[in-house]
Order: structure tokens, then C-alpha cells, then sequence
């Protein structure tokens, strides 16, 4: 179970009241003052430094001591208020075990009101891998230096959106539920990784994956940008999920042809290294193109 998820019952009120202070807070700045903690939470200043220390100690928040003494949210923090905010309008009531850890998330069990399993995702865009990526990442923009919970809530917006419009096509994906800050709550899934998985039918499972990428492209009129045997789940009835769409661009945008070749060619290449099926990537590339350029006329 996530640290976050043990100190949900055991915070007040007024311990939110600091958390959300400091959040507000790191929107301008990457520390903040408790003069600036005590003006957003409107505690006295007694109040403030005596649950700061406990905070801090719980691992919450971090201080900081330069030019004054200042405070940022650490990613248990940022999870406190997410998890509390789907927690008050009833998405999920509690929080399991670790599902699994990727390179810029963490995945959780979790469950509904009516003790109904659902998944977890906390987006970490903080750790370093995000460095080597954020050029490629358009849902940043050119919005210069942000801070971890800002990359990290954008992220998981966006990959909300974009599950929610492989849902609304029926790609063959998760279905978002709903979200908050940089966590995103979809349906219980369960299966293993493509690279991690022997297939009895190869072939079957590689043209399944090529007609959810033309329906994406088709119908949902996007492009994944990320996909590969890391994201594309075997579930044990040998269908497939694809997962991870926070990187996703528009079938408009001026690279879209581009993107979605290297998503084609990657899971072309794979299937023919692992399970030796040939294919042609550029033909599938110009077929599905053509049928989006036809669609639109």
C-alpha cells in the first residue's frame, strides 16, 4: 500500500489545509516561505510551524534552508491530496498493493464503494528519464521551467484524454474512470507486458495491434507516439490491452505522419524479431494515411 494511502486517515483537517498551501504555493515558486503557507492556509503562524514539523517528519513536505526557510511537497504529498480528493467524491475508497513501477509512474490496486477493483496510476514525470523526453513531449509546450507536480499533472491529464477518446472509439484499451492532480483511475486490467510473453497466435495479435492503431488514427484521430511491446498487455485469455497514452499527439499535428510510422514500425520490428511475421511498415503507413485523407473529404 502507498505511504500516501497509510496517512489519509490519520491527517486533519488542517493538515490538508498546510498540504494544499504549499501546492498552491509551488505554482510560482519551487519553495515556499511559511510566511506565504500561513497567508494561502489562513492558520496562525503557531498553528502552521508546530504541523509543518510534523509534516516534514511524516515525509509529506521537505524543508528547505537558504535565504529563508521554505517548504515544497514531496511525491507522498502531491498523493495525500490526490488520493484525498478521489477519496471525497467516492471514485475509490481505499488503496491496495503495488501492481507494478515504471520509469515516470507507479500503479496501484485500488477500490470503489462497491469493493470493485480498480487501477491506480500516479504519474512521477520528476524522475530523470523525463529530462532525455521533454523535448519530444508536445503537452509541455514552451512553458520553460515548471516543477515536478506541474509536468506530473499534466501528464496525467493528458493521458487521461486520450483514454478517454480510445474509449469513446472502443480501442481496445482501459477505460479511464476518473482523475485527479497527476492520478489517473481506470478499470481493473490484468495480464503481462507483450516482451514479457510467448503468443500461441503471433499473427493474430499483431494485426489486431495494427487495426487499433488505423482505428486510432481513423476514428480517434490521434496518434499514440509511444507505443511499443512495453505497452501493449496480453491479457490471459490471449486479447490485448494498449496502455500509456500521456504522450499522444493529433492526427493533424505536423509530425502526425512521422509518429505514427515509428509507432508502426516499432511493433513491426518487434513481431518479426520475436515471432519472425513479416509485414511492411511503409505500406501500412501509406494505407492507413490514405483512408484518414479520405475520411476527411
Amino acid at each position: 500500500m502507498s505511504k500516501a494511502a497509510e496517512y489519509l486517515l490519520e491527517l486533519e483537517k488542517n493538515d490538508f489545509r498546510l498540504l494544499t498551501a504549499v501546492e498552491v504555493g509551488m505554482r510560482t515558486a519551487q519553495h515556499v516561505s511559511v510566511d506565504s503557507i500561513v497567508e494561502f492556509s489562513k492558520l496562525t503562524p503557531d498553528q502552521v510551524i508546530k504541523r509543518l514539523d510534523n509534516l516534514h517528519y511524516r515525509d509529506l513536505i521537505r524543508r528547505w534552508k537558504g535565504q529563508f526557510v521554505g517548504y515544497q511537497l514531496t511525491h507522498h504529498g502531491y498523493d495525500v491530496l490526490a488520493f484525498r480528493a478521489l477519496s471525497e467524491r467516492d471514485t475509490i475508497i481505499a488503496i491496495g498493493r503495488e501492481l507494478g513501477k515504471g520509469k515516470e509512474s507507479d500503479v496501484f490496486l485500488a477500490y470503489d464503494e462497491e469493493q470493485k477493483a480498480l487501477v491506480a496510476k500516479i504519474h512521477r514525470v520528476g524522475r530523470p528519464s523525463f529530462q532525455r523526453s521533454k523535448k519530444l513531449r508536445g503537452y509541455l509546450g514552451s512553458k520553460g521551467h515548471i516543477n515536478w507536480l506541474y509536468k506530473s499533472r499534466l501528464s496525467a491529464e493528458r493521458e487521461l484524454l486520450g483514454l478517454k477518446i480510445a474509449n469513446k472509439i472502443k480501442l481496445k484499451a482501459p477505460k479511464a474512470i476518473d482523475g485527479n492532480r497527476h492520478i489517473v483511475i481506470m478499470e481493473f486490467f490484468e495480464g503481462t507486458e507483450l516482451v514479457n510473453i510467448g503468443l500461441k497466435n503471433p499473427l493474430k495479435i499483431f494485426n489486431g495491434i495494427i487495426t487499433e492503431i488505423r482505428k486510432l488514427f481513423v476514428k480517434g484521430k490521434i496518434v499514440h507516439c509511444d507505443l511499443s511491446e512495453y505497452n501493449v498487455i496480453i491479457t490471459p485469455k490471449e486479447d490485448f490491452l494498449i496502455i500509456d497514452f500521456p504522450q499522444y499527439e493529433s492526427a493533424e499535428h505536423i509530425n502526425a505522419g512521422e509518429l505514427l510510422y515509428r509507432d508502426i514500425n516499432n511493433i513491426c520490428k518487434y513481431f518479426k524479431r520475436k515471432f519472425k511475421v513479416e509485414s511492411e511498415p511503409t505500406t501500412i503507413l501509406e494505407i492507413i494515411m490514405e483512408e484518414y485523407e479520405k475520411q476527411k473529404h
